[in-house]
């Protein structure tokens, strides 16, 4: 039987939305008990809340107020407000100071519902009570407005809630017209501030020109300065003359030093060649000398005539070596000039240079103290021109706020809105309720269906027995009610049973396990009577089944066959008997073999060499063996009975046992290499598994259809939740009298 112990590990498996549905189906009431607490609840507050009603008014703010006067900069004022600007407004509309000063116009201390406020205070109520109150209805006034701006664009939507419309409608108004006052005190507040500041800053002005002015004029006689310009132009000219007739000295003084030099050094030059009596001394010079020489040939150096000639040769050269020396020194006299020339007018040039830099110096502090002069004249100029048009402006009464649509009396209240309220509880209790159930079923540990039985154990579902309703339909079938297979009372559980059945049949190759053991992880999980019934299938088939009773602590199965609990097998195992003592039931092939007496020790007679006997006698009178034994957590017979058993069925209880305990019974059979078969998932609600439902009222329409009892097929119920309620409600009509 090794094959049998090889179990097949079920796949993982994660919830679908299917699963969520049926989580949700089976946790109906609870969303429903959530769904109708709240939307009670909302109902109760939406149709005893008072109404409130809100009155509206529309207000532009333009980024610019209107420009009634040439102000300087005023059109050129750059859009540097940005959402700050709007902003500011948005608060400045829903501050306590614009609510203070509606309440004032409006005298709403002595107006109901507010004048309550201040009746309440005691006679002698001291400053700090009395602001108390006033900031109590100061803050109910702030509390209803609510500030709406209406999105690209300059307007806003300003409301106020009240339960009384036509006061709501008052306030909102007031509201805005004082906040247009507001805002032209402000603009008032802030022109006399600028008028004020201007003002001094005028006679600051006026002070510095006065001062400037005068430290300007005293420069100028100082220096002995009319205009500065005039003379700056003189001293210009002056100075280019001087550099004109500089350097025509310089040229003439060049030029005579040039030939005194060549007649210093006795060099011909043309003012000499040139000289007319020079030329005429020169031309006598060669006449006495063409003379003399003609003579020579005639006469002796001592004739009268050659010496005459000599002397006239001499006078002649003497004449003109004096006028050469004329000519020389009227040279070198105008070279000296020249220079002279030159060095006078090189002093009087830098003698001028010194004093146009004494001007030049002279003039930058005059420009500074013009300057200083100019500037505060156009700054005195300005701020007396800026003076009056501030003063001009206080009484100007501009403002950026225009109330385009003031408000009118609502005729329908905000709040409470019920077709709303009751639409938005409606769908925060299916959320919250639906949020509950998943809560609710997350902390849920037990196993509730077949598929978290493989998922969780990771061993196969053999079978899934539906939960049967053991009301008794007649007296001849009431006493083996519980024997659902040989009655035919619930056919999906017969159904069920036979497959479970084929299911052991065919669980390993070559042979059927021979000995069932049938065994659970916690007491009243219905395994006595699956073990009746899967005996009773089993008999069907065969032609010898036996039953045990193996439950020495708490046993039933005699109670559900109807037959004596003594002798049984409490009595074989001490020995009192030495063949089995089994009875025949009223199934046929079916044999049963009870209890017998409780011992107080069981799991010693379980486990011991008798127990073994008694099982190898049974294997050779039956065909097949199912025990019925305690469960695995309670007590450790199961366990101990598990080792000699060919199959082992597990029995787990939908919605009853929690994942650990089975978990725990599973690995307890496994450590003792107990041949589990698989697990039987019984008691299954099939109403609240859309699948388990369509196929056990198919089946069941079927069945009735094919056996033709007319009194089941009038009971054919229909499927789905719908088919569920009225199936309960005929149900109730059979049985009222």
């Amino acid at each position: 039987m090794e094959e049998a112990t090889q179990l097949l590990h079920a796949p993982q498996r994660h919830r679908t939305l299917s699963d969520y549905f049926k989580i949700l189906l089976k946790r109906r009431w609870l969303i429903l008990l959530v769904v109708f607490a709240i939307v009670g609840y909302t109902a109760l507050k939406t149709f005893t809340a008072t109404p409130i009603y809100s009155a509206t008014v529309q207000i532009l703010i333009e980024r610019h107020k209107p420009q009634y006067l040439d102000q300087p900069g005023a059109s050129a004022q750059p859009d540097y407000y940005g959402e700050e600007f709007y902003q500011t407004h948005y608060k400045l509309l829903e501050s306590p100071a614009l609510a203070k000063k509606v309440a004032e116009k409006l005298d709403l201390k002595n107006r109901p519902p507010f004048a309550s406020i201040f009746k309440n205070l005691p006679p002698h109520a001291d400053a700090t009570m009395k602001q108390r109150a006033e900031e109590t209805l100061v803050g109910a006034i702030a509390g209803g407005i609510q500030v709406n701006p209406i999105r690209q664009s300059s307007l806003v939507n300003v409301s106020f809630s009240d339960p009384d419309p036509k006061f709501a409608t008052t306030v909102i108004n007031t509201l805005a017209q004082c906040y247009i006052e507001q805002s032209l005190d402000l603009r008032f507040a802030s022109s006399q501030e600028a008028a004020g500041w201007l003002q001094g800053k005028l006679i600051e002005g006026r002070k510095k020109l006065e001062e400037s002015e005068a430290k300007l004029n005293q420069y100028k006689r100082e220096h002995n300065i009319v205009t500065m310009d005039d003379k700056e132009s003189i001293t210009a000219q002056k100075l280019e003359q001087l550099n004109k007739d500089l350097v025509a000295a310089q040229t003439l003084r060049m030029e005579t030093e040039t030939r005194f030099k060549e007649v210093s050094r006795g060099q011909a030059i043309s003012q000499v060649l040139n000289n007319p009596l020079i030329q005429t001394l020169k031309g006598q010079e060669a006449k006495i000398i063409a003379e003399q020489s003609e003579l020579s040939r005639k006469f002796g150096p001592e004739h009268p005539r050659m010496i005459r000639l000599n002397n006239e040769l001499a006078a002649t050269r003497g004449k003109i070596g004096a006028e050469m020396g004329q000519i020389v020194q009227a040279i070198k006299n105008e070279y000296h000039m020249a220079k002279a020339q030159e060095d006078n007018l090189k002093k009087a040039l830098d003698q001028h240079k010194g004093e146009t830099q004494d001007l030049s110096d002279r003039s930058i502090e005059y420009r500074v103290l013009l300057r200083d002069v100019e500037t505060n004249r156009a700054l005195y100029e300005n701020l007396l021109k800026s003076l009056k048009i501030t003063t001009a402006a206080e009484n100007t009464p501009a403002t950026n706020i225009r109330i385009v649509y003031p408000a009118t009396v609502p005729t329908a209240p905000v709040s409470p809105r019920k077709t709303r309220d009751l639409m938005f509880g409606s769908v925060m209790g299916l959320v919250l309720g639906i949020g509950l159930a998943l809560v609710v079923e997350s902390l849920d540990t037990t196993l509730k269906t077949p598929e978290e039985v493989e998922e969780w154990l990771e061993i196969p579902n053999l079978a899934t027995i539906p939960h049967m309703d053991f009301t008794p339909e007649n007296s001849a079938k009431d006493e083996f009610r519980e024997l659902i297979v040989h009655q035919g009372t619930h056919p999906l559980a017969s159904e069920s049973y036979r497959g479970l059945r084929t299911t052991i049949l065919f669980s390993s190759p070559g042979q059927a396990p021979q000995v069932l053991l049938v065994t659970g992880s916690l007491p009243l999980e219905g395994k006595s009577l699956t073990s009746a019934n899967l005996a009773t299938v089993m008999a069907k088939a065969e032609p010898k089944v036996l039953i045990v009773d193996a439950d020495l602590r708490r046993p039933s199965l005699h109670k559900i066959f109807h037959v004596p609990v003594e002798p049984g097998l409490s009595n074989f195992l001490v020995g009192e008997l030495d063949d089995i003592p089994f009875v025949e039931t009223l199934v046929p092939n079916l044999f049963l073999v009870p209890a017998g007496k409780i011992p107080p020790h069981p799991s010693e007679l379980l486990g011991s060499e008798r127990m073994r006997d008694f099982l190898d006698r049974a294997k050779n009178q039956f065909g097949r063996i199912i025990i019925d034994s305690p469960p695995l957590m309670s007590a450790t017979d199961a366990a101990i009975i598990s080792t000699q058993a060919d199959g082992v069925l597990l029995v787990i209880k939908a919605e009853y046992v929690p994942r650990k305990a089975a978990m725990d019974a599973k690995h307890q059979l496994l450590e003792l290499n107990a041949p589990l078969l698989g697990t039987i998932f019984n008691k299954f609600q099939v109403q609240q598994d859309e699948y388990f439902s369509k196929v056990y009222y198919r089946y069941h329409y079927q069945y009735t259809r094919d056996h033709g009892s007319s009194s089941r097929r009038s009971h054919t119920p229909k499927p789905g939740v719908l088919g569920w309620v009225k199936d309960k409600l005929d149900h109730f009509k059979q049985k009222s009298p």
